[in-house]
């Protein structure tokens, strides 16, 4: 198995290495200048080789009876999936993030920079949030968490209108009571 999980990985990792999948770190808006000592590619080949590993170790706890033990790793390498996706959830929100930002700050409006941080910062809040979901931590504690902060938005939104906007609707209600009299 660990043969076959080093080919393997090797493979995976000349393969990602050849189409550009060691960009992904800048394409995600990390700093170009950041030097680290493996590349994506790598880390992708040493997970193929773990995983490889894994799959043996459960098959080789199977052949030796040790069942229950053999569920367990299993199950670990099903949470480790979870949370592999739950980052990936996050790298692509990560993304969207950043071409949103870009894309309002293009628009150069009055208040483009603080729309662009408000769009990265929402865009990052649901992501994490979808992520943190993805990954089964603390479900309930989430959706609780995310409900709240859109409900007190919608309610700060509607007393913000509301209250500042009470002038002109005063004016229009009376000038809708003016035009229905005169009709009279």
């Amino acid at each position: 198995a660990y043969v076959i999980g080093r080919v393997t990985g090797g493979l995976v990792t000349n393969l990602l290495g050849v189409i550009g999948f060691d960009k992904v770190l800048q394409i995600l808006g990390f700093d170009s200048k950041m030097r680290a000592s493996w590349k994506p590619s790598d880390v992708v080949g040493y997970l193929v080789l773990v995983a490889i590993l894994l799959f043996a170790f459960i098959e080789a706890l199977g052949l030796l009876g040790f069942e229950v033990l053999a569920n367990l790793v299993a199950e670990f390498i099903v949470f480790s999936g979870h949370i592999v996706f739950g980052l990936v959830i996050f790298a692509v929100g990560l993304y969207l993030a950043n071409v949103a930002s870009n894309a309002v700050s293009a628009s150069r409006s009055r208040q483009a920079d603080f729309l662009a941080l408000a769009a990265k910062i929402s865009i990052l809040v649901f992501a994490g949030a979808m992520a943190l979901r993805q990954m089964g931590l603390a479900n309930e504690i989430i959706t609780i968490a995310f409900g709240l902060i859109l409900g007190s938005l919608a309610v700060a939104i509607a007393l913000a209108f509301g209250l500042g906007g009470r002038d002109v609707a005063a004016r229009h209600l009376d000038e809708w009571t003016k035009s229905l009299k005169k009709k009279r």
